[in-house]
C-alpha cells in the first residue's frame, strides 16, 4: 500500500472529496469530519490550506484524508478512521504551511487545529506534538429529521417566501449587520452560492414586511448523497427582533425540508447566547456538540 500527499487540484479532486466526505459520515456516523456542503462553500477561497492524501492502488488513487481550513489560522483534519496513522503527518504538513507564512510575515505564527470534543486519540497526539487546549471554537446543533415540527405562526405584518435575486444586495448588507463582520459578504457572493450543488431556491428563505424589508433570513443546504441538511446562514434584523420571526421562518423551512427526508438538520457554528440557545431548543435542535481549538506557537 502506497500513500502519497498532493496539493489540492480542484479539477481532479473536488468531486472525489465531496464523495469521500459524504461516504465517511454514512459509514462512521461521526461528526468529526466536515459535510460536503461545508467543503464546497469554503474550498475555492481557501485552496492553499487543502492537502490531500491518496492511497495509490491499481492506478486508481483513493482519497483517505485531507486538511481544510476556515481562516488563515484555523485548520481541520478530515480522516478516514482506518487511516488515523496519517494524522501526525498531516499536522506536520500544517506546521510547514505556517513556517512558510512565518518567513513571509517575519513574525511568530499561532497554529489552531480544531477537533470535536471527546476525540481522545487526537487530543493525545496534539498534546504529544506540543499543542495545548485553548478555547471553544464553536458548536454543532442537531435536529433529528423526524422531530415534530412546532406550530409557530408568522406575525401578521410579515410573510415568508424565497429570497429574490434582486434582494441579494439588501440581504448581504443585513448579514453583515447581524454578524458584525464579513465585509467580503456581498451580493456577488450570494449569487455564487446559488450555483453550488447544495443550493435549493425554495429553501433560501426570508421573512419580509409589507415594504419588502427583510426581517429575518435562513438558508437550508441539501447534501445530495446523504440528504443531510445544514442551516447557514440564519439571523434576524435587529429592528425586528423578539416578535417571533426566526421561529416562524425555521418552522416554514422544516416543512419545506420534509420532501428531502433528511436524517437530520444541523447548524455548524451555532451561537451560544441565551437567546440563540432558547431558539434552538424550542425549535428542536436539542443535540449540542463542541469543537475545541488546540494551539501551538511557532
Amino acid at each position: 500500500m502506497e500513500i502519497r500527499s498532493f496539493k489540492y487540484n480542484k479539477e481532479e479532486d473536488f468531486s472525489s472529496i465531496m464523495t469521500f466526505l459524504n461516504d465517511l459520515f454514512i459509514r462512521t456516523r461521526s461528526y468529526e469530519n466536515w459535510f460536503p456542503d461545508r467543503f464546497e462553500n469554503s474550498s475555492d477561497s481557501r485552496e492553499d490550506g487543502i492537502m490531500v492524501w491518496k492511497e495509490i492502488e491499481n492506478s486508481q488513487p483513493k482519497i483517505v484524508a485531507l486538511t481544510t481550513r476556515d481562516s488563515p489560522q484555523d485548520f481541520f483534519l478530515q480522516v478516514d478512521p482506518n487511516y488515523q496513522f496519517l494524522e501526525q503527518e498531516m499536522i506536520e504538513w500544517i506546521e510547514k504551511y505556517f513556517i512558510e507564512r512565518k518567513k513571509i510575515h517575519n513574525k511568530n505564527e499561532i497554529i489552531k487545529i480544531n477537533i470535536l470534543e471527546g476525540n481522545l486519540q487526537r487530543e493525545k497526539l496534539l498534546r504529544d506534538l506540543g499543542y495545548k487546549y485553548k478555547q471553544i471554537y464553536g458548536y454543532y446543533r442537531i435536529r433529528k429529521g423526524n422531530a415534530p415540527i412546532p406550530n409557530f405562526q408568522c406575525p401578521e405584518s410579515f410573510k415568508i417566501r424565497p429570497v429574490k435575486r434582486t434582494e441579494f444586495n439588501q440581504l448581504a448588507q443585513l448579514i453583515r449587520r447581524v454578524f458584525g463582520h464579513g465585509e467580503w459578504f456581498t451580493a456577488e457572493v450570494l449569487d455564487g452560492i446559488t450555483k453550488a450543488s447544495f443550493y435549493r431556491p425554495e429553501l433560501d428563505l426570508v421573512a419580509v414586511n409589507e415594504s419588502d424589508i427583510i426581517g429575518s433570513f435562513c438558508t437550508f443546504r441539501v447534501n445530495s448523497g446523504s440528504k443531510i441538511i445544514s442551516l447557514e446562514p440564519m439571523g434576524t434584523n435587529p429592528d425586528f427582533r423578539r416578535i417571533g420571526l426566526a421561529k416562524a421562518l425555521l418552522v416554514e423551512g422544516f416543512k419545506r425540508c420534509k420532501k428531502y427526508n433528511p436524517p437530520f438538520i444541523y447548524i455548524d457554528g451555532a451561537a451560544n447566547t441565551p437567546a440563540a440557545n432558547q431558539l434552538y431548543e424550542i425549535t428542536g435542535f436539542n443535540e449540542k456538540m463542541t469543537i475545541n481549538s488546540w494551539i501551538k506557537e511557532i
